[in-house]
């Protein structure tokens, strides 16, 4: 090894890095410290950003009961690197009693706060890896909890290494589960050469079939400003109620994105989108820009518009060629599969890969655990 490289792979150690907890006055406090990392991070941009947590902190926080635990690992000086956690108390399944930790995004298993993805520490790619071994070392030091909870991340795998690596030889279960997959359109050369890589049928749908909406004078695409979010939520809602049978966000949720959504506005990152035919809205999309990327959070369409094209890939199309357009890299479809088709993966050119990571310790729980696990393997065995 090159002296070079060997201190850089010194200052990457966890061994270099000191930990501080911020309490919840501190996080608050510390935006600009928080986005500047997230700039420079190799880790997302939108999920771990300081608007996306401190808004679902404050909408789903007296929901989960928790309290957040943010720790912040420093190189002398130097903030190099976030574990935005908390800690709760609950019941799995109703009988055992859990202190858990999870990330701040998530409430794992509880179907009433929404789901964030790409959860993981936040760091530059030089020092990723040495912020999660130090943070795994930090909670392997910590009694009070007995299950920590990675989910919807792209390093499961790196988590329950680093776990395995670090703690004890015995007294814990690692389990992955969950496993889900996200689709990345691929915009860096420009809308045209991206549909030149689409399949036939595909491109045709996005792309040629506009001009059976109707004439130019009788469609529309508006982008939504500030002062039309709350009407244009109403539209989401009521699309996605002709076609899904419940509205798209109520209560808590809808407090959530709404209130995210104007924070966005104010730094240009809405890509909220109407498409309007004859004087009426058949389509809404809401979209976030962080960067080079554009994440598609919701759309809904009117089913009953016509037999003859989808609105839904129509609305689509024009979003992504608004994007590149934009200079955006990669649109985001992010994870859940389509109601009829598996549209996502038509349209994209690249995959990611999320799971969740349940890691369980204690006297107690990796026992009921693997015993649950064994005789679901034996209730399902293998299909030859």
């Amino acid at each position: 090894m090159r002296p070079a490289d060997a201190l850089a792979a010194e200052s990457a150690s966890p061994a270099s890095l000191t930990v501080r907890h911020w309490n919840t006055a501190q996080w608050f406090a510390n935006q600009a410290q928080w986005d500047a990392l997230v700039a420079r991070a190799a880790t997302d941009a939108l999920f771990l950003s300081w608007d996306w947590l401190t808004n679902w902190w404050r909408v789903f926080g007296d929901t989960v009961g928790g309290n957040p635990d943010i720790l912040a690992f420093y190189r002398g000086a130097q903030l190099v690197g976030l574990a935005p956690l908390y800690q709760r108390r609950l019941r799995r399944n109703g009988l055992v009693m859990t202190r858990s930790v999870q990330m701040i995004g998530i409430a794992w298993r509880d179907p009433q706060p929404l789901i964030s993805e790409y959860l993981d520490v936040i760091a530059g790619a030089a020092d990723l890896g040495a912020v999660r071994d130090a943070c795994v070392a930090h909670l392997v030091a910590q009694r009070d909890w007995n299950e920590l909870v990675i989910a919807f991340t792209g390093t499961g795998g790196e988590w329950g290494a680093a776990y395995r690596r670090l703690a004890p030889a015995t007294g814990h279960y690692v389990r992955e589960l969950d496993r889900s997959v996200t689709y990345q359109a691929d915009l860096s050369e420009g809308f045209a050469s991206y549909l030149k890589q689409l399949r036939q049928s595909t491109r045709r749908s996005v792309w040629n079939l506009r001009r059976r909406l109707g004439s130019d004078a009788a469609v529309r695409l508006e982008a939504v400003a500030a002062a039309d979010i709350d009407s244009a939520f109403a539209h989401l809602n009521r699309l996605h109620l002709l076609r899904w049978n419940k509205p798209a966000f109520i209560d808590k949720r809808l407090e959530f994105h709404r209130q995210l959504a104007y924070r966005l506005a104010a730094t240009d990152e809405l890509r909220m989108s109407r498409l309007w035919v004859n004087g009426k809205v058949v389509s809404v999309l809401y979209d976030v820009c962080k960067g080079s990327r554009q994440y598609n959070i919701k759309m809904a369409f009117d089913p009953n518009f016509s037999t003859q094209v989808s609105l839904g890939l129509i609305h689509l199309g024009y979003a992504l060629e608004q994007a590149a357009e934009h200079k955006v890299a990669s649109y985001d479809f992010l994870a859940g599969p389509g109601r009829s088709s598996d549209f996502k993966r038509l349209l994209s050119q690249q995959r990611y890969e999320l799971s969740c990571v349940q890691i369980l310790r204690g006297p107690l729980l990796p026992a009921l655990y693997r015993w649950r696990d064994l005789m679901r393997r034996v209730d399902s065995p293998p299909v030859e």
